[in-house]
């Protein structure tokens, strides 16, 4: 008798966790998840409670962990990595309709040959976002429950396989120019297994392994092209730490619409927003205001270039983050700096309100570095060009906690580098 347990979790797994279409690679049709479930319940109703105790590996396992994992295995589908032919794709309407030996031979060989290789790594499913997605008049519906899952479906694929069209080797790979697009960096993130192909479709590396990112001479070599610490390409976390760091990787990418610099990082930063298109770089403003609330990292603000055109203290996309345009040396790989003073930061009005530390100078004077203790923090008046011309500091009056009136003649502003 099936668990209904299993079914249940096996059912939520397709609903949440899988592309909601697939090919089904037998027929070289797109499906509809209903075909998935018909394909695979025999399956998951063959599980017994004896599969569940030998997929436990340690004590105090959650039972729904389990079984996941065991519906994952059974649920095999591959999904493909690539940047777009010049001709065009073969889109769901040419697969729904059966048209797709007209024209776009690029297209269809790279289609085919993507799905053979699936075959080969025992999957009876694949996804590629040219003909799995509906391109030709995408609701905000769709488009808004497509893009924060994509990172989740690349994670759960069973393989992902990646198209370097302009590559042959480990020697010439890195300068493809899928290392530059946007959406290409979650699709290099997310995958637990990934295999380079080339553009003869034979695999860029070692052709024995299965799985790119086992290989330590493959993943020295992505780690050094991309600037991505080996440890995160081989298993990568989402979420709203290390933000600026990651803002770096993405950095090194572009994309067509500037809208997509911003869409394309939000499953990397586990964070959700509206997707709206037409509104230019004020989508990477919004994803920066959902960072800076959430993450409270102060070397967010540490950026270079030109400013955003609504968001000034930001730059307009993630360019603005480019090593090359860096103080390298503000680049700090440790978390001390965080843990001082009050790091609330909020936007208002497209303005951002951050509390500053101010404290009184006493006889330094700019360009000096002497240390001092005002109300527990110690500092130092460093400015060692002095003030910009342009830049005058006024007496200001503050209240100390005993009320009594504090008017210092020179102060210190809590900001590193601001220029």
């Amino acid at each position: 008798m099936a668990i209904e347990e299993v079914c249940r979790i096996f059912q939520e797994y397709l609903r949440e966790s899988i592309p909601h279409r697939l090919i089904a690679i037998s027929k070289m049709e797109v499906v509809e998840q209903q075909c998935v479930e018909e394909l695979y319940m025999p399956s998951i109703r063959a599980v017994t409670e004896k599969d569940i105790e030998q997929h436990t590996f340690y004590p105090n396992q959650r039972r729904d962990e389990v079984i996941r994992n065991i519906v994952k295995g059974i649920v095999r589908y591959a999904i493909l990595s690539h940047r777009w032919c010049r001709e065009g794709e073969v889109t769901l309407q040419e697969m729904i309709s059966g048209s797709t030996k007209l024209g776009k031979p690029s297209s269809r060989h790279k289609l085919a040959r993507f799905c053979q290789k699936a075959a080969e790594y025992g999957c009876g499913f694949a996804w590629a976002d040219t003909c799995c997605i509906d391109r030709s008049n995408p609701s905000p519906e769709e488009l808004n429950k497509a893009m924060p899952r994509m990172f989740r479906w690349y994670r759960n694929a069973h393989v992902c396989i990646v198209y370097l069209a302009e590559s042959f080797t480990l020697d010439d790979f890195l300068c493809d120019s899928w290392f530059l697009q946007s959406w290409t960096l979650q699709e290099l993130l997310a995958p637990v297994r990934v295999k380079f192909y080339g553009r003869t479709w034979r695999p860029i590396h070692n052709t024995r392994a299965d799985n790119d990112k086992a290989d330590r001479k493959l993943l020295a070599a992505l780690s050094t092209g991309t600037g991505i610490p080996m440890q995160d390409i081989q298993c990568y976390w989402a979420g709203t730490e290390r933000v600026r760091e990651k803002l770096m990787w993405a950095s090194r990418r572009t994309s067509r619409l500037a809208e997509d610099g911003a869409y394309s990082l939000l499953a990397l930063f586990d964070v959700h927003m509206n997707v709206e298109y037409g509104i230019g770089d004020e989508a990477f403003g919004r994803l920066m205001e959902v960072l800076l609330q959430r993450s409270q990292e102060c070397d967010m603000l540490a950026w270079a270039g030109i400013a955003s055109t609504k968001y000034v203290f930001l730059p307009p996309s993630a360019q603005g983050y480019s090593a090359q345009y860096l103080d390298k040396s503000y680049n700090p790989s440790h978390d001390h700096y965080r843990l001082r003073g009050d790091q609330d930061m909020s936007v208002v009005d497209g303005r951002l309100r951050v509390k500053l530390l101010m404290v009184e100078l006493h006889e330094a004077t700019f360009g000096d570095e002497i240390p001092f203790l005002q109300s527990g923090y110690h500092a130092c008046a460093l400015l060692p060009k002095g003030l910009p011309s342009n830049v005058t500091m006024n007496h200001v009056s503050i209240v100390s906690s005993n009320n009594m009136s504090w008017r210092p003649s020179k102060l210190a502003l809590g900001v590193v580098d601001y220029r």
